[in-house]
């Protein structure tokens, strides 16, 4: 048995640090909030029993549950190091201190409304999932503040699984490495992870959304700048020569089709969107997000943005337009494939306790991409997370609960697919 108290316990324990990273901070972590939950993690997995505790620079957490795999056990040397990994960071799109969790129990339906926001509710509207959670015990904050079940419910996860293998040794597994990391939600936390420190042969992010979802696919994410120069003179004046950059650069976003905008897009349907806009008369700027499952799609993406500006060279042939685009990430499917058994062996694991596998392609990116490029095969599976980045953020105990149990199971898969 789960100690599903203690796993929620210290879920709420870690939601009251504010962590929320800052993506123009230059240091590691982002903010020192993130030092402060990642020195109490650290504390409790040696509590909980862990192994090779330690903390490396920039608030980097790992740990070790050993093998129990007796010698004579036919699985005994062949099972790989299986990775687990969550963040420390929450999202800046929210207000991340002084975090009051509260819980809903027995949910029957209908809106939950928020006693310290007025005005604000979570409902079947804006959170659609939570017609699946009838009967759960739903966990929100007080409506001022985001939960932070985005990942803090991943670690709690993690740190319960310590506390599971000390106690049941019946239960057996192979090597199990922790890493928990900062800086997530800002794009830099697997970058910098030390991935031979990290020691595994195959890995899981528990930073996932609805119960059963196994994340097997990624958006390709692309991003860069678009510049347009102009010609400033004296208003007055002005006729014939007279040329405002950020006149053009309005008329380049409103000949972006509508249809690729974030709002009118769903599905596997490719999106783009700008954001940062800045300028004066004579020059003007904004960053632009290209994001398609396939690369042929961010070609067709780059090839309009190219129609649109040769459009308006000709309207305004005074006007310098540069586009600059990069890669940000990759849709991860095709390095996730090169070993079937990381989705087929989890897919096994949540059917052995009852759950419907659901696979699912993230219309984002995860932490995943980046450690598949990097060559250790990934993949995200659920912790429940639903409405992140906000205040509406919420999840639900049982969901917490399963996504434990699913580790315990996945563990004890590999031992017996490993023989």
């Amino acid at each position: 048995m789960v100690d599903r108290k203690r796993l929620i316990d210290t879920f709420v324990k870690y939601t009251k640090i504010d962590t929320t990273s800052d993506p123009e901070s230059k240091t590691t972590p982002s903010t020192p909030g993130q030092l402060d939950l990642a020195k109490l993690v650290l504390e409790d997995l040696i509590a909980a029993g862990a192994d090779d505790c330690e903390m490396s620079k920039g608030g980097f957490i790992f740990a070790t549950i050993k093998s129990n795999i007796p010698h004579d056990h036919p699985a005994y040397g062949k099972v790989p190091v299986i990775g687990l990994l969550s963040h420390l960071d929450t999202s800046f799109d929210a207000p991340g201190k002084d975090v009051k969790a509260r819980f809903v129990e027995n949910y029957k339906g209908g809106d939950i409304e928020y006693p310290a926001k007025p005005g604000l509710k979570l409902t079947p509207e804006n959170a659609p999932h939570l017609k699946n959670c009838i009967g759960h015990t739903i966990i929100t904050s007080d409506g001022t503040t985001l939960l932070g079940g985005d990942d803090k419910a991943g670690i709690a996860v993690i740190v319960e699984l310590a506390h599971y293998m000390k106690d049941n040794n019946d239960d057996l597994h192979g090597d199990i490495r922790i890493a928990i990391i900062p800086d997530e939600e800002i794009g830099v936390g697997t970058e910098k992870l030390d991935l031979k420190k990290f020691g595994a042969d195959v890995a899981y992010t528990i930073d996932g959304g609805e119960m059963g979802e196994i994340d097997i696919e990624s958006f390709n994410g692309f991003m860069g700048k678009i510049r347009v120069e102009g010609f400033s003179a004296f208003p007055g004046y002005g006729k014939g020569i007279y040329l405002n950059a950020s006149q053009v650069l309005a008329k380049f976003i409103s000949k972006m089709d509508d249809r690729r905008w974030p709002q009118n897009a769903s599905g596997r349907d490719p999106i783009w969107w700008v954001a940062n806009l800045r300028g004066e008369i004579g020059h003007a700027e904004m960053d632009i997000y290209l994001r398609d499952f396939e690369l042929e799609g961010i070609e067709k993406q780059k090839s309009i943005l190219a129609g649109i500006k040769k459009e308006l060279l000709k309207e305004f042939p005074k006007a310098k337009i540069d586009i600059d685009i990069k890669e940000t990430y990759k849709n991860y499917k095709y390095e996730l494939d090169k070993d079937p058994r990381v989705v087929e062996y989890a897919k096994e694991a949540m059917k052995r306790i009852g759950l419907t596998p659901k696979l699912n392609y993230v219309r984002g990116g995860n932490d995943s991409c980046h450690l598949c490029f990097r060559g250790l095969i990934s993949t995200n599976l659920f912790i429940g997370m639903q409405n992140m980045h906000s205040l509406n953020e919420w999840n639900t105990v049982e969901t917490i609960e399963a996504a434990l149990k699913t580790v315990i199971s996945l563990a004890n898969v590999w031992v017996e697919r490993s023989k």
